[in-house]
């Protein structure tokens, strides 16, 4: 069971979301609260703050606004509570995202990004079981803009290997199949979700996932990623 907490700026944000986890049963609301002005209503929100340390909720869907007034106030309270939910794992929604904004927050325990204007109920609900196994999710155009400044990023700390031309021609050399077990793990699902959507067995995936690795020369998923963003934004240009 997902247990997960919610704090939102406004009511319709918290009814939407609310209507778009009725009937999961693997996820559980154990909080949720709207706070329109963390300012004037700190009180109310070091309580519900405290609340959730205690009962330690796996994923927390926080407004974006609420984020970003905590840290232009510099509310040490409030910080101290954030940090002791450091252990929470993070979906932000908001109106709108800058790709740098975004990579800073991952750098914490931001794992989800959440376009409010696309809160469609499957794409939520995927989105929070995503997070809660520790793996990213990005919502609508956030994937290609967050993909090439990480894409910048890593190239100068030589975390991850920008794909090169090379790779972008051997994409050419894969199945369509491959592309398409490909195409699914730039979405962060495992083998064994992929496996069920393709009705496959979870070795096949496996195999192709390997294959797919040393046809292209990618050492791992976030490489993999990164080169079908890279090769879908060049076949649609």
């Amino acid at each position: 069971m997902i247990k997960l907490a919610m704090m939102c700026t406004d009511e319709a944000s918290q009814a939407r979301l609310q209507d778009c986890l009725r009937g999961e049963t693997d996820i559980s609301v154990i909080g949720s609260m709207v706070i329109q002005n963390i300012l004037h209503e700190s009180e109310r929100g070091l309580a519900f703050m405290n609340k959730m340390v205690k009962l330690s909720p796996h994923v927390a869907i926080l407004d974006q606004d609420i984020l970003r007034e905590t840290a232009a106030l510099s509310m040490p309270v409030v910080i101290e509570y954030m940090q002791k939910l450091s252990f929470t794992r993070t979906i932000v929604i908001g109106e709108r995202f800058h790709e740098q904004d975004i990579l800073a927050m991952m750098k914490g325990n931001a794992r989800g990004f959440f376009l409010i204007d696309h809160l469609d109920p499957e794409k939520i609900v995927k989105c929070i079981r995503v997070v809660a196994r520790g793996e990213i999710w990005l919502s609508g155009d956030l994937i290609g803009r967050v993909c090439d400044e990480l894409i910048r990023e890593c190239g100068r700390k030589g975390i991850v290997k920008s794909p090169t031309s090379d790779q972008l021609n051997k994409m050419k050399t894969i199945s369509r199949r491959e592309k398409e077990i490909l195409a699914l793990v730039s979405e962060s699902m495992t083998n064994e979700e992929i496996a069920q959507k393709l009705f496959l067995s979870a070795k096949t995936v496996k195999t192709h996932v390997r294959n797919i690795f040393e046809k292209t020369n990618i050492r791992n998923r976030t490489e993999a990623a990164l080169l079908y963003t890279r090769y879908r934004q060049e076949t649609m240009n």
